[in-house]
């Protein structure tokens, strides 16, 4: 990547507070369903992913980004358990 280059990433992150990312899977399990989504649905893609994706917290991330190359780092975006954040090179 090129000096100044920019990487832009959404990823799945915890809260450091349990009771809100318990908050936050229900209130996004609750939009999938409003969405149009089954509770079977849910309960699949819920199981597929488990094990497999293991979410950071944001600093966590970040932290990961500065430590492999990236000069600046910055969330401009965050719902419930998903968050985007921007990196410099």
């Amino acid at each position: 990547m090129n000096r100044d280059g920019c990487l832009v990433i959404f990823e799945k992150v915890l809260s450091r507070h349990a009771l809100l990312n318990r908050l936050f899977i229900k209130y996004y399990y609750a939009f999938k369903e409003r969405n149009g989504y089954s509770q079977m649905e849910i309960s699949q893609k819920r199981e597929a992913l488990e094990n497999v994706l293991i979410p950071f917290r944001v600093e966590e991330n970040m932290e990961l980004l500065l430590n492999n190359g990236f000069r600046k780092c910055e969330v401009f975006f965050k719902w419930y358990n998903f968050c985007g954040m921007l990196a410099m090179k």
